[in-house]
């Protein structure tokens, strides 16, 4: 077993993972090491499919090649009439992480989300706290010199759109029904706060995405000599002396490796952070001393708060398969924030995003809670840290996200019965989020029939990969609350979280801009020794 030292250990290069990694690493006196557990992703050696701008679910045609494999949790909450069956879940094993496999929407979320965390407790995470940092991870190819104010320029990471005015007819059909809904094109999605359709904002350049490996960890930067970026090495534990962190224990290239270092910052995702700091000691004391585990420090919060936007799928026939041929070769043109209305000072509360997809013949949309009420937690199966923890998601378990999935599905319906779509497409029909088929009931039929559409809607539930929220932000005098403002843990020395972890709510968004931003914070405060 060999040792080695360092300024700062990160665990985790994803998203968050790489941009600390490069911000921290830009001083020279300072030894910074990244660990990964997935294959890297250099550019002269990026998989073609991970690399695809215009294909983004490529990555998920792999199988297990970019994701941890066997990871099972349960979405819906428990239901006395409907079973829970485990499901897959799909995070990133790879540099880049999750920035790296998802559709590469980057979305920031409103003010009203930053707002409510400062609420929180979340002390310097209000909007307007935040707002530097969503400007200065950014390049907006489209506002970043006109609209100085709310976009970033200069940035490592490339925002784009596609012009509505290169739309294609089935674009324009949809955006002209959800016009009809009362809903405007708000244009800038990351600007403009109030519902509306917009071109969804991606983090694509020149048709290729660029994750956050890409856009942080660039040849420029793994030249720096006091940068190592180990990938394909598994961290084991966390190594503790009295409530101090002092390293890592890890497997690479086969063997056992111990490193040691200043600090260590857990960047590993929302469900598997938490799982370190539980299996370390940090956590419900209870639950960690009937697993046989020394309590480091009792922080009830760890693991608990668990986020997610339950979400749906629907897709229609296309009349002609390859009908339309006029779209531009993009996967995202048109999104939608809608309100509800199921609680009247939530506005916001609903996504959609609508597709033709030529090559399947079908015509696709889907619906998630953009600001939702449930949560869920997650715990430990025992101290093996071969064992993933026990995560329930507790999708729908607030009946106000089912409220709203069904005001969605509402809207979806009048938008695909809409003379101008349905010139296009046959009457939808449910599916879930992941699935592109058209089996599955009509739309139509479930919304006459409130209790079948719930069952269907408990049963067929999905998310969208933005777990969150386990290793809240917030004052140490609060219980459920895991690290400060700077994202070291309550109670502990030498440790600290720089992920999506620490959201102390969902933000209402897709979660890698705002991760991005959360490193690139924490990130700041560490270089401050704050």
């Amino acid at each position: 077993m060999s040792t080695d030292h360092y300024d700062y250990i990160i665990v985790g290069g994803g998203s968050a993972g790489s941009v600390l990694a490069n911000r921290l690493s830009a001083q020279a006196d300072k030894r910074v090491l990244l660990i990964e557990a997935g294959a890297d992703t250099p550019d002269h050696d990026t998989p073609a499919d991970i690399l695809d701008g215009l294909q983004p679910w490529l990555p998920r045609q792999a199988g297990e090649r970019y994701f941890w494999p066997g990871l099972n949790i349960l979405r819906a909450s428990e239901h006395p009439d409907i079973p829970r069956e485990p499901q897959l879940y799909e995070q990133a094993r790879i540099l880049g992480g999750g920035s790296s496999v998802n559709m590469m929407v980057a979305n920031r979320g409103l003010p009203r989300d930053y707002d409510e965390w400062a609420r929180l407790g979340a002390q310097g995470w209000d909007w307007q706290g935040v707002l530097p940092y969503f400007r200065k991870l950014e390049r907006d190819l489209d506002f970043g010199h006109s609209h100085p104010e709310q976009h970033g320029h200069d940035g490592p990471l490339p925002i784009a759109r596609v012009d509505s005015r290169h739309w294609g007819s089935f674009t324009r059909a949809s955006a002209q029904a959800l016009h009809g809904e009362g809903l405007n094109d708000i244009v800038d999605q990351n600007g403009r706060y109030e519902d509306g359709y917009f071109a969804p904002t991606v983090a694509i350049e020149n048709d290729q995405r660029v994750s956050s490996a890409r856009a942080y960890l660039n040849a420029q930067v793994r030249a720096r000599s006091n940068l190592n970026v180990w990938a394909d090495t598994t961290v084991r534990q966390l190594t503790l002396s009295a409530n101090r962190v002092t390293g890592v224990q890890a497997v690479r290239d086969g063997k056992q490796v111990a490193v040691t270092a200043n600090e260590v910052i857990l960047a590993a995702g929302a469900l598997q952070s938490p799982a370190f700091l539980l299996r370390a000691g940090i956590g419900p004391a209870d639950q960690l001393r009937d697993l046989g585990i020394d309590v480091i420090a009792d922080r009830p919060g760890v693991g608990r708060n668990l986020w997610d936007h339950s979400s749906i799928g629907l897709s229609g026939t296309l009349h002609h398969p390859q009908v339309p041929s006029d779209e531009p070769g993009a996967a995202h043109l048109l999104a939608a924030r809608v309100s509800s209305g199921v609680e009247a000072d939530v506005q916001g509360d609903l996504y959609l995003g609508i597709a033709p997809n030529a090559a399947l013949g079908l015509a696709s949309a889907v619906l998630w809670v953009n600001k939702p009420s449930s949560s869920g937690h997650l715990r430990l199966r025992s101290k093996d840290p071969s064992e993933y923890p026990a995560v329930e998601f507790n999708l729908l378990s607030d009946r106000r996200d089912l409220d709203r999935l069904r005001q969605g599905l509402r809207v979806l319906a009048r938008v695909f019965a809409h003379p101008a779509v349905a010139a296009f497409s046959s009457p939808p029909r449910l599916s879930r989020f992941a699935q592109a088929s058209n089996d599955g009931p009509l739309l139509s039929e479930l919304l006459a029939n409130d209790a079948q559409l719930e069952r269907y809607l408990r049963t067929h539930v999905g998310g969208v990969w933005h777990a969150s929220g386990t290793c809240r932000i917030g004052h140490a005098d609060d219980p459920q609350a895991v690290v400060d403002h700077t994202g070291r843990v309550h109670g502990v020395l030498g440790l600290r979280v720089a992920d999506a972890s620490v959201f102390p709510s969902i933000p209402t968004a897709n979660t890698n801009l705002p991760t991005l931003m959360i490193a690139e914070k924490i990130a700041d405060a560490i270089l401050a020794n704050a």
